[in-house]
């Protein structure tokens, strides 16, 4: 039995506010949103040192039972003092920045009950090709606890050969009320940004060849659903006279999926730079991506076919020559069923990408969802409605349902806001609300004078907040929203980095005709091109002149002499400090480099782009 070392606090939250300090207007929304009243609400760290928690189940044991994405660890953390204990480590995990690693975790109902049915389920990605060319396939393996050695043991796996890659896996892993497994799977970026040129496949069905051939190529953009042993159930729906795993397909990327006590299956997926969507999962049901974000309205969304556009034709043309495939929304003759909410709908005039980036843009990223229903002694302002935990927002929106839970009521109400990216919650006994957070990425600044961030304020960690508990919270300080009008009012620049997924959000491609930076490429010139992006990318942490308390000292720094630690540290991260390798290309990060390596009372000479490629 492994036990991790860690420290928690048993205060309030961790976060980094010093009295008086400026409270910025948070987190940018097309409309007003309101807040909850945070009051309500005792919060404090409950645990602090886990690598990227992903899912959280409660489990028979009372006992909150969470995946690791990062690290491949299925984690037991004890929700009253926050220990934790590791109940597996995978070996055969394959991780990436922000979407490959261990994801989804669904627990047999029948777990610690002598049924004999002490299993898990879990979801994660494995690389089938090498370190150098690596070929990631997703697959869902069973594990069986141990009660006597208290790990899991005995895998099983379940499916194998399923789609993923560098981006939008998805990955939630679902045990139903009919004793059948359903898992999500995005589309992987696809038509997007580092994957533009890959075809989309989330309304691409199978043939029946394929799925006698096992060939799962076509799951990408699919919510599937399957027997505990892997197989296909008996009903299952037949789709253009097919029967596979798929229970619902034309999905972006579905991280968050859940039954409500109704027996709903609720999900939540990200849109591209808006039309994040709240769903109800219909058997057969088509959700329209990518021909469709959010509604058919012909709002501020055109499907591009990159995948059959001429290669010489740049995705930055103004305008796009008619030999690149484009469609309206209003194009799509198919039969398609429409989100109950959109995290939001804007008019084509919408500043997408202009405020702060795409932290700014009109979506929420919903991670996970979690329908509540209140009760005689629950959370009552929360009664009937999903949870919506949310990355760019460190936020909790609450969407209230009506009466049969079918449609939505009304926006959300943002609670418990903090300067984190929230991945998923819990709501334990007496009314604990567990949420996990990422250990890295950007997020909306809550303190201070800017609107967007990478500092985050309790990085792999679970929060704990209790309502009704005497104690109180400073969280009620934070406003939930501001709107695109008084953001702008405010003076933001309009030249921030944007979401590199998303080539909508506006973000120039670096041009073909760009030198690599060599040996004995000139200095200063080299230092020229990398000062903007450092700018963009890195100031908000390092300061503008390589000097501030939320991140390491660049200015006089005699690591940066070491060509390679500066390398291996941009491309990979270090500690708190994101990985951009995923972000950047080998030149983009030899020019950032090289500007750090002089600048300050530096003077190192230039980092190479092939310094960088090694570092790879």
């Amino acid at each position: 039995m492994k036990t991790k070392h860690l420290s928690y606090l048993s205060g309030g939250l961790a976060v980094t506010l010093s009295i008086g300090a400026s409270i910025a207007t948070a987190q940018v929304t097309p409309t007003p949103i309101e807040s909850g009243d945070n009051s309500l609400f005792s919060s404090r760290v409950l645990t602090t040192g886990l690598d990227n928690p992903w899912a959280m189940r409660w489990g028979p044991d009372d006992q909150i039972w969470v995946t690791e994405r990062t690290s491949g660890e299925i984690t037991r953390v004890d929700p009253e003092t926050g220990s934790q204990q590791v109940l597996l480590t995978l070996d055969d995990v394959y991780t990436g920045p922000q979407h490959e690693g261990l994801l989804g975790l669904a627990l047999h109902p029948g777990l610690l009950q002598d049924t004999g049915n002490d299993f898990i389920y879990i979801g994660y990605t494995v690389n089938d090709g090498s370190e150098a060319e690596p070929d990631p396939s997703a697959q869902i393996v069973r594990y069986r606890y141990d009660a006597d050695t208290q790990q899991l043991v005995d895998k099983t796996v379940l499916i194998s050969g399923m789609p993923a890659g560098n981006d939008h896996n998805a990955g939630r892993v679902v045990f139903g009320p009919d004793d059948k497994l359903y898992y999500s799977i995005g589309e992987q970026g696809h038509n997007f940004g580092r994957n533009l040129r890959k075809p989309n496949m989330a309304l691409v069905l199978p043939t029946a060849d394929e799925v006698g051939r096992e060939d799962w190529r076509t799951y990408s953009g699919k919510i599937l659903r399957l027997n505990l042993d892997g197989s296909i159930p008996d009903d299952n729906p037949e789709i253009e006279g097919v029967k596979s795993h798929i229970f619902s397909y034309g999905h972006r990327n579905p991280q968050g999926l859940a039954f409500g006590e109704n027996g709903t299956l609720y999900e939540a997926e990200h849109g591209p730079a808006t039309d994040d969507e709240l769903n109800i999962i219909q058997a057969g049901g088509n959700y329209g991506w990518p021909r469709v974000a959010g509604r058919i309205d012909d709002k501020n969304y055109l499907y591009i076919n990159w995948s059959e556009a001429p290669e010489d034709v740049s995705e930055n043309a103004d305008p796009l020559p008619e030999s690149v495939p484009q469609f309206p929304e209003s194009t799509f003759e198919g039969d398609m069923v429409e989100p109950l909410a959109t995290y939001f709908t804007v008019d084509d005039d919408y500043p997408i990408g202009q405020i702060c980036g795409y932290i700014c843009d009109p979506t929420i990223a919903p991670s996970s969802i979690l329908p509540y229903t209140a009760g005689e002694d629950g959370i009552a302002e929360w009664d009937n409605s999903v949870l919506l935990t949310t990355l760019k927002h460190g936020t909790l929106y609450v969407q209230q349902l009506s009466e049969d839970g079918t449609a939505a009521e009304g926006d959300p109400v943002a609670w418990l806001s903090t300067q984190n990216r929230y991945r998923d919650v819990l709501v334990g006994s007496e009314n604990r609300v567990f949420i996990a957070t990422d250990a890295f990425g950007s997020a909306a600044q809550k303190f201070g004078d800017g609107l967007n961030t990478s500092i985050l304020h309790n990085p792999g960690s679970i929060l704990l907040y209790t309502y009704g508990e005497e104690g109180g919270s400073d969280l009620g300080m934070t406003r939930s929203s501001q709107t695109v009008e008084e953001a702008r009012a405010d003076g933001i620049a309009s030249d921030n980095p944007k979401e590199f997924e998303d080539p909508n959000t506006g973000k120039e491609t670096a041009p073909d005709d760009v030198a690599a930076v060599m040996p004995d490429s000139e200095v200063m010139e080299v230092v020229a091109r990398g000062g903007p992006q450092f700018a963009q990318t890195c100031s908000t942490c390092h300061g503008p002149a390589g000097r501030s308390d939320a991140a390491a000292v660049l200015a006089e720094n005699e690591k940066l002499a070491d060509a390679g630690y500066v390398a291996s540290t941009v491309v990979h991260g270090f500690g708190y400090m994101p990985a951009f390798g995923s972000q950047l290309s080998d030149t983009e990060i030899a020019e950032i480099g090289t500007y750090i390596r002089n600048s300050w009372g530096n003077d190192y000479g230039v980092l190479t782009t092939d310094d960088v490629a090694q570092a790879r």
